[in-house]
């Protein structure tokens, strides 16, 4: 009992420091579901467009995505959820946990702050009990919610049993990947090193499942994601996978804690592999420096959105037979009754596509926020670099990521979108797709600014686009004022697949980040820095 001495006053101290943090996630996490049957119901009251929809995903593309079809032969409301958003909805609950716990265990150990709890008469397991009490906390609270609000906003096919088995299963991953990360924290050295080990674990499990479904059922016993598809709620409503995968939580979770008694403070139980004697010429320079400190971040983030942007492609096919007949998905996606509903929503994922690139981008700034925060970025301030030359070098490095990962994902898509349909060539995609690049440029110089004038502000920057997000989705379907739509770069980009184009308006977009950048960078030389 020694080594958890102090176990609750850390609970209070971190629940205090994370709760806005958790909030976010959590009101995250339950609009992702809310959205979700909401729309089903909305959307697909009728027994024969559910009928249509089930026929329709029938093929190895969608089961890919979103896993094999389950409640075929009645495919109600419930079945459609099910099988539809839980893989989604289980990585999205993961993500989190794997966040939560690597942000609250290894990241604390890694910037100094676990020296100073353990001075003081807190026990060795203490910060890491305080830490999986939060996760489970956490964990539960959301798989209560989630119940809870599948039962009242879904139709009659989504019961009691079923809306709670739902629940279980999104807590429960959450409390897996989050032991994993837990455990992954006392292998590695450093924060990155084990929230990449655990996200590559999630994709791994991903990709097994895929395996699995394409007809070796055996993998699925040995991805948690397969695994607890197996519940199959509102259909079978089997349990026995919650219980499973809780078992191994509690299992990896010892091994966790066991692990953590034996290494040192500050170090992980696996060697760090022995980098070279001398740096190398680009390596010496700046931009080789911003480069090597956000490589394994944009790496995965290029492998990530090329697999999605393979994944889109390979429905496109199919999308003419999911969305014909339905009146509510073409008034969320029709603009233009002349034009195809299939070139229309290629248009849409697109538009997706390039917010979703516009992340890793943004990530670069961002972690020149965290390196001030931290105190690292002084080191650099006292060298032979201005701050605007530092400033420059990190913008010039989100830029070029900006560019090449759009146009890497634009590539994937447009390769397996022009093999799924006739309508639109290869070409005609890329070059819409790199049209966006402007608007993407206009959400990374508002980075940019509020960095340059206001560091602890910049999540403003993820707020931001979720908007843009959500005009992109539903702007048509909830009539939005045009000067509302208006104030998100992306709903100005033309579409050229439709036959607009329109140079002057990409013109105007590069000088709004343009003029954002440079307003950043003046905010950036006056201001002091943050500690």
């Amino acid at each position: 009992m020694k080594s958890i001495t102090g176990f609750k006053l850390l609970t209070r101290f971190v629940l205090k420091k994370e709760w806005k943090v958790l909030l976010l996630w959590a009101l995250g996490c339950l609009m992702f579901v809310f959205v979700g049957v909401f729309a089903f119901v909305t959307i697909y009251p009728s027994a024969t467009d559910r009928t249509a929809m089930a026929v329709a995903m029938s093929n190895p593309a969608m089961e890919a995505l979103f896993g094999k079809l389950i409640g075929g032969d009645n495919y109600t409301i419930g079945a459609m959820y099910s099988h539809t958003m839980t893989i989604l909805t289980l990585s999205l609950f993961s993500v989190a946990s794997i966040l939560m716990m690597i942000r609250n265990t290894r990241a604390e150990e890694e910037h100094g702050m676990m020296e100073l709890i353990q001075s003081f008469p807190i026990g060795r397991l203490a910060h890491s009990t305080s830490a999986s009490l939060l996760l489970i906390g956490y964990n539960i609270s959301l798989a209560l919610l989630t119940g809870l609000l599948l039962l009242l906003m879904g139709d009659s096919s989504m019961d009691l049993n079923g809306s709670f088995l739902t629940g279980a299963m999104y807590g429960a991953i959450g409390l897996f990947f989050g032991s994993l990360a837990l455990l992954a924290a006392q292998l590695s050295s450093n924060s990155r090193s084990a929230t990449m080990t655990c996200f590559s674990l999630l994709g791994a499990a991903y990709i097994i499942r895929i395996i699995g479904d394409t007809g070796q059922e055996y993998l699925n016993v040995l991805s948690p994601l397969g695994l607890l598809y197996k519940s199959e709620p509102f259909v079978s409503n089997y349990w026995w996978p919650v219980g499973i995968i809780l078992l191994v939580t509690f299992v990896i979770l010892g091994l966790a804690f066991y692990f953590q008694t034996k290494r040192d403070l500050g170090a992980g139980l696996l060697p760090d592999k022995t980098g070279k004697h001398l740096a190398s010429s680009f390596l010496k320079q700046p931009i080789g420096f911003v480069f090597r400190l956000m490589k394994t971040p944009l790496i995965a983030w290029t492998i990530g959105l090329v697999l999605l942007g393979i994944t889109y492609g390979s429905v496109m096919g199919d999308v003419e037979s999911l969305l014909a007949g339905n009146e509510l998905i073409e008034q969320v996606i029709s603009s233009d009754a002349s034009q195809s509903i299939v070139t229309q929503f290629i248009s849409i994922i697109m538009g997706v596509l390039a917010i979703a690139a516009v992340i890793p981008s943004i990530q670069v700034i961002v972690r020149l926020s965290s390196e001030e925060k931290h105190g690292r970025l002084q080191h650099l301030l006292v060298g032979t670099k201005s701050r605007s030359q530092i400033l420059l070098t990190f913008i010039e490095v989100s830029l070029i990521s900006l560019v090449m990962i759009q146009g890497v994902q634009i590539a994937a898509f447009g390769v397996t979108a022009s093999l799924g349909q006739s309508i639109l060539s290869f070409r005609e995609i890329f070059e819409s797709g790199l049209v966006y690049l402007p608007a993407m440029a206009v959400i990374l110089s508002i980075s940019i600014c509020l960095f340059g004038w206001f560091p602890k502000k910049i999540f403003l920057t993820w707020l931001v686009l979720g908007y843009c997000f959500f005009i992109l989705y539903f702007a048509n379907l909830f009539e939005i004022p045009e000067w509302i739509k208006g104030l998100s770069p992306f709903y100005h980009i033309p579409e050229r697949l439709v036959g607009e184009n329109s140079s002057t308006v990409l013109l105007y977009l590069n000088l709004v980040s343009l003029s954002f950048s440079l307003v950043g960078i003046i905010g950036f030389k006056k201001r002091d820095t943050i500690h």
